[in-house]
């Protein structure tokens, strides 16, 4: 069995006659439209054969009046049978003429421009109604228990709705300027009537118990690759799934699913049909004139001077403000209703800047730049639903770069003297004066941004790498100086030395022992035999219980004077201080030697304080309380580079990045933009600030990204509690 043999038609052998209202309903509101269509040909040419050019021209289009007059009845017949097929019959849609230029060379330039023309109304449509016209797929096939149909097979698809007007009006014989009026006329009355088409299809479908309730889901494109017969008749090439066709279905179907959300948000309105339209959808202003509108309050605001201290909430409009804006803009003042997609995406553009300028990461002063880009970014919107599908969308991609850049900057109160906020504003004004309807304007713009960037990063990278030499060179520093006396403590312990030996250990020897584990290190022969010394010396000066301990401190004396003058005469210890403290060295020795044993002073043991044993080990890090160890944890997973706000006492906070960790992570290195230190904070410390919320962590994820999805999060959360899920 082929896969043709297992479609279940939207014919009278549908179960139960369901898809034969369906069938019955469409076909009779398309051939209404059609005919209110063919109604306003006349005047259409007739008012084109007024402003002709020349005769031949003029004659042309009176010709082409004479011709539909002559036809009409024939042309509404086909228009008819065409619609009727296509619910027996799934006819492929026609190809891309821009997708492959030798076949594109076969074609003369007329059937170009025609086949052209009904693309572009086609793709239009498609992407205004992907909403409605996807349930109502879905709803379709789960009636005929098939998995056939797809956005552009339904069978009152735009592409089939179009197909159908093409082959019926091809037995006019009319100049091709006479036929593209005729194309923009369905267009106008025909195809800009779908959406409440679908709802009303999608409302007998409900009212018949099929699906009353569909969740978003990002398929768009038929289950299985088919054979279908093009509208010449013969069979076309199986329909290919492309990759570019999986990303407009998906671009249509994240578009679908704001819809629904903003839908149930703001309660959408059904339309009704009057008999030669659908109300809520009569003489909704075009895309086209909407832009336009959108580009003269561009135009505006580019003129419009930028004050450093200018908030974010003076550029940003919300949903209702912006349509008033651009109702006045609108021909006729706004007589003209918007239509539901525009009307959408302005409420969907309008929450998405909400969430972007409710991040707390942004600096005010950045907020106030990226919000002057709403009316840019909602025309990408209208002309490129990609926008939201797509992480690689130069306008989103823009916007995301400026924001992790703008992270860690700070308002010193001189923003227009700043390169990086110069570049941001002189950006976003380049946006607001050249970009039109050419998308490739955010492209050159993330390029020069990117590249910027680049030069800034190499210019702090220095800078910023001997920040880090210059502060791992004073936490070596430091922990050497740490080490040393901790393994000077260790020795001693609690035990009572003479002044000598405490001034010779403190003044001169820890020199010797801080230089060798600075040079060779804790696990060199050098280190090992200096704090070797240090026991000999420590013992040489003990009380000796016997003659065999004082005979052998005899022999020890000279060897131990020795390296303890090597050792001082390497680091240039002063020679006459060197002199004396030897000389209070032997006499101390020599009172050892002479002290009878029941003279001796008792020496209390030498023992390490044992420290209180803590809550909870960090690794390598000490010891940390309970209540923070979940704050140094987050610092440990703090990726370098991460930007900090510390609270300052003037109650202005500073921003800094993450530069280093030292001391196995125990001290941390801040910087500024520019790679100069900030700060030198310790770990527990930190964790205590985060713990307070004294110190935040800023969060550099993409802030579009997040953006888009705090609006989707946000908009399901309220269904939810409207109880509409």
């Amino acid at each position: 069995m082929t896969a043709q043999d297992k479609v279940v038609y939207l014919g009278s052998q549908a179960p139960g006659g369901l898809l034969q209202r369906v069938r019955q309903l469409a076909s009779g509101r398309l051939m209404a439209l059609s005919r209110h269509m063919l109604d306003q040909v006349d005047d259409a040419l007739f008012e084109r054969a007024e402003r002709a050019e020349n005769n031949a021209i003029q004659t042309a289009f009176f010709d082409a009046m004479r011709e539909v007059r002559l036809q009409r009845r024939e042309i509404e017949r086909r228009m008819e049978q065409e619609l009727a097929n296509r619910h027996d019959r799934p006819v492929a849609p026609v190809s891309n003429a821009t997708g492959d230029e030798g076949e594109l060379s076969l074609v003369d330039n007329e059937q170009l421009e025609e086949r052209l023309a009904v693309e572009g109304m086609v793709s239009k449509a498609r992407a205004r109604y992907a909403h409605p016209l996807g349930n109502l797929v879905q709803r379709i096939n789960k009636a005929s228990a098939r998995d056939q149909y797809d956005l552009d097979l339904a069978p009152v698809a735009p592409a089939q709705v179009a197909g159908a007007f093409q082959i019926a009006t091809e037995i006019l014989q009319i100049d091709l300027r006479a036929r593209l009026i005729i194309y923009k006329l369905f267009d106008r009355h025909v195809m800009t009537q779908l959406g409440g088409l679908y709802d009303e299809l999608n409302r007998l479908l409900i009212d018949a118990g099929v699906m009353p309730e569909i969740k978003p889901t990002a398929r768009t494109q038929p289950s299985r690759e088919r054979r279908q017969p093009t509208p010449g008749g013969q069979h076309a090439a199986p329909h290919a799934r492309t990759s570019q066709q999986l990303s407009d279905g998906q671009a249509d179907a994240l578009f679908s699913t704001l819809q629904q959300l903003v839908a149930a948000h703001k309660g959408a309105e059904s339309s009704e049909w009057s008999g030669t339209g659908y109300e809520s959808v009569v003489n909704a202003v075009e895309l086209g004139s909407v832009i336009s509108a959108l580009s003269g309050l561009q135009s505006e605001a580019a003129r419009v001077s930028v004050e450093l201290d200018t908030t974010a909430e003076v550029w940003h409009l919300d949903a209702a403000a912006l349509k008033r804006q651009l109702r006045h803009q609108l021909p006729g003042g706004g007589a003209r209703p918007l239509g539901r997609v525009e009307d959408d995406t302005i409420d969907i553009v309008s929450l998405l800047f909400d969430a972007i300028l409710d991040d707390p990461a942004l600096p005010d002063a950045i907020k106030a730049q990226i919000a002057r880009l709403q009316i840019p970014v909602l025309k990408v919107a209208l002309m490129d639903r990609a926008l939201f599908s797509q992480k690689k969308h130069p306008a989103r991609r823009l916007i995301n770069e400026m924001a992790q850049a703008g992270i860690g900057w700070t308002d010193a109160g001189q923003s227009g003297g700043d390169p990086l906020f110069r570049r941001i504003e002189s950006t976003v004004t380049y946006i607001l004066e050249q970009f039109s309807d050419d998308v490739g304007v955010f492209e050159r713009c993330l390029d020069e941004f990117r590249q910027f960037l680049a030069e800034e990063r190499e210019r702090t990278r220095q800078i910023e790498e001997r920040t880090r030499q210059a502060a791992e060179g004073k936490a070596k520093v430091e922990g050497a100086k740490e080490h040393v006396e901790q393994e000077l403590r260790r020795r001693i312990g609690h035990s009572q030395v003479p002044p000598v030996v405490g001034r010779l250990l403190d003044e001169a020897w820890s020199k010797v022992l801080f230089i060798t584990l600075l040079k060779e290190g804790d696990d060199s022969e050098a280190w090992r035999h200096h704090l070797d010394t240090v026991d000999r010396l420590l013992w040489s000066v003990q009380p000796k219980g016997d003659h065999a301990e004082r005979k052998r401190l005899v022999s020890e004396i000279p060897g131990l004077l020795h390296d303890l003058r090597a050792g001082l005469n390497a680091i240039m210890f002063n020679p006459v201080e060197m002199t004396r403290l030897f000389k209070e060295l032997e006499r101390e020795h020599i009172r050892v030697l002479s002290t009878p044993a029941t003279e001796r002073r008792e020496a209390e043991p030498a023992v390490v304080e044992e420290a209180a044993e803590p809550d909870i080990e960090s690794g390598d890090k000490g010891w940390v309380t309970p209540e923070l160890q979940p704050f140094c944890q987050k610092l440990d997973e703090a990726r370098i580079g991460t930007w900090f706000e510390f609270e300052q006492g003037s109650g202005k906070p500073i921003r800094a990045k993450l530069s280093a960790r030292l001391a196995n992570g125990d001290r941390l290195i801040f910087v500024n933009r520019a790679g100069f230190k900030l700060a030198d904070r310790r770990r527990d410390e930190l964790a205590s600030g985060l713990k307070r919320g004294r110190v935040i962590m800023l969060d550099d994820n993409l802030l579009f990204d997040k953006a888009l999805e705090s609006v989707v999060a946000n908009l399901r959360s309220l269904r939810e509690s409207q109880g509409t899920s």
